[in-house]
């Protein structure tokens, strides 16, 4: 009887490769690493400071709404709340600058034209 004539005593029969995939084992699908979507939380609250009120704090309800998103790591929702915050913060900008710049070529005009 000999002592080391058992499984042990064999050879592996492949070399052990790391990262490498194993046979029937479907290899991990390779995970797209997006980066986490903006909340424009700064913006939101300037612009409704300084440009547009009504817009402004939706756009904060929806900065608000992609934070808790995000904690709650539902990052479809958080994507979707970031895109209508953007779009509402453009949308106060620029109408601010379009009241703005009207209501400076108004003062003009009333103050030079007789």
């Amino acid at each position: 009887m000999m002592a080391g004539a058992g499984p042990l005593t064999k050879p592996w029969p492949l070399p052990l490769q790391y990262n490498s995939p194993v046979a029937g084992v479907p290899a991990p699908a390779t995970a797209e690493h997006r980066p986490l979507p903006k909340d424009y939380m700064m913006e939101s609250v300037l612009v409704t400071l300084f440009c547009c009120l009504l817009t402004g704090l939706i756009a904060i309800v929806y900065s608000h709404e992609t934070r808790a998103a995000l904690r709650r790591g539902d990052l479809a929702q958080a994507e979707d709340a970031s895109r209508k915050a953007r779009s509402l913060v453009l949308f106060s900008l620029l109408f601010g600058v379009f009241v703005s710049t009207s209501w400076v070529i108004y003062v003009v005009v009333a103050l030079y034209l007789p």
